[in-house]
């Protein structure tokens, strides 16, 4: 599919990332149309290195050169489907999902994260780029966006290749303030992710406890990197190697002090929890694979439980 100019946008799911990104863009001079839970948005206020700026958007009219899809991934499906008016057969789709995307291996999606195939159905492969955010944001009442540290946004192709359409699409978030990275190979980014996320996610919500007292918490730590090695081997059997220890990575996340999960939020905040795509799929992938994972097991059996139990699924 090869590269065309763009000028129209939406972005679906306008919250703490999608409005981050949907603003920077507006502000950037592009067309942009934002769509929250309730429809429309007609602005964002973005609070970003101790400045405050309006980003303002369009009404959606017809197909969009890209949809962005920063909704969490149990609303995915919906969003894609509703998306449908606004992708044309040349329309770019950018997912901007936490965890697994459902086209992660050759052939049929992963079941545990698209399990009807609606995702599959909606977004064509050829027209879909991978993503890996790097970011902290949040939403901070209905219209304002706080961004607390930015670093990257990872793109790619899902067949893993570099091409002139992620180029364009990385000079575009570099011209409106977002550090892009094209990657040749967007699935290794992703697993990293996970492998540093799909733990401790979990885990803190679970307990209810900040990174920082799990980390600091000696039988959990132990847990944790073994759960990371299960995640490690599997990724290294799908040409996703984790070339750091699992000790370096988690002096990484205790850099970042006593912030709260993803998840943990959303079980505070009463929102459905994102376990299939940071432990569903990489234990439907094991299992395809032949491959061990009892601590994923229980991490997943667990967080299942108190998801069921808050009816968070």
């Amino acid at each position: 599919m090869a590269a065309t100019p763009i000028d129209r946008i939406a972005v679906i799911g306008a919250g703490a990332i999608g409005g981050w990104i949907a603003a920077r863009l507006a502000l950037a001079g592009h067309r942009v149309s934002a769509f929250g839970r309730s429809g429309p948005v007609d602005a964002l206020r973005l609070s970003e290195a101790g400045h405050e700026e309006e980003g303002r958007f369009h009404p959606a009219e017809g197909v969009q050169d890209l949809v962005v899809v920063a909704v969490k991934a149990p609303a995915l499906a919906e969003a894609a489907e509703a998306a449908g008016p606004l992708i044309g057969p040349e329309t770019l789709i950018l997912p901007m999902l936490n965890g697994v995307p459902w086209w992660f291996l050759p052939g049929a999606p992963l079941r545990s994260v698209d399990p009807d195939g609606r995702i599959a159905a909606a977004f064509a492969i050829e027209q879909v780029i991978g993503s890996v955010v790097h970011a902290s944001t949040r939403r901070e009442g209905p219209g304002d966006i706080v961004v607390n540290h930015a670093d990257k946004l990872i793109l790619g192709e899902p067949s893993g290749r570099t091409s002139e359409r992620v180029a364009l699409l990385a000079a575009m978030f570099e011209e409106a303030g977002i550090r892009a990275e094209q990657s040749a190979d967007i699935r290794r980014a992703i697993w990293y992710k996970l492998w540093g996320n799909a733990t401790i996610n979990p885990l803190s919500a679970l307990t209810r406890a900040t990174a920082d007292r799990l980390l600091a918490n000696p039988p959990l730590r132990a847990f944790m990197l073994e759960a990371m090695a299960e995640l490690a081997a599997i990724g290294a059997a799908v040409g996703c190697p984790i070339e750091q220890s699992g000790e370096d990575r988690m002096a990484v996340t205790a850099r970042l002090g006593a912030f709260k999960t993803s998840m943990l939020q959303d079980v505070e905040a009463g929102r459905p929890i994102e376990l299939e795509t940071l432990l569903g799929a990489p234990r439907e992938i094991a299992a395809r694979l032949g491959l061990p994972t009892p601590k994923l097991d229980l991490l997943y059996a667990m967080t299942r439980e108190m998801g069921e139990n808050l009816r968070l699924l």
